[in-house]
């Protein structure tokens, strides 16, 4: 009976040891499980950070690409009205030299916020002697006096 009882005892130590052991390998598995599906979570949060920028970025460039769509409409309405006073201010329907007087004014007027603003070489604004803004009128009139772009009006 002794032997018995030891013997048990001994079945008994091993198979402790034996469950001791699994145990030891199911908790490195489920560590190793773990520290992979951080992994994979930090992956996954990375990929949605990209896709948010992405997003944003494809948003920012359709937003930029109305925002250029809508400042050369307001630049093409602008020459339009400047050439309609440009020849208003001559009295005449030829506008032939507009393209050139154009070209030499046109860094002189900025759209900014929606708003016409006549400016000087170094990008400040002109006002009129009264002090208010300097209108397109105001513009055209100052243009017939400046000795350069005076050639392109007739008297």
């Amino acid at each position: 009976m002794q032997s018995e009882k030891n013997q048990d005892q001994l079945d008994y130590k091993v198979l402790l040891a034996n469950a001791k052991q699994a145990l030891k390998l199911e908790y490195q598995k489920s560590t190793a499980l773990a520290s992979q599906l951080q992994a994979i979570k930090i992956q996954l949060e990375q990929v949605q950070v990209e896709n948010t920028i992405l997003r944003e970025s494809a948003y920012e460039d359709v937003v930029k690409h109305f925002e250029a769509r809508t400042q050369a409409a307001e630049a093409l309405a602008l020459k339009t009205e400047v050439r309609q006073r440009f020849l208003e201010a001559n009295g005449c329907k030829d506008d032939e030299s507009f393209d050139t007087l154009w070209d030499s004014i046109k860094n002189k007027i900025q759209i900014q916020d929606g708003e016409v603003r006549i400016v000087a070489q170094n990008g400040t604004p002109k006002f009129t002697l009264t002090g208010s803004m300097m209108t397109l009128r105001d513009f055209i009139q100052s243009l017939k006096q400046d000795p350069i772009s005076g050639k392109f009006f007739l008297n």
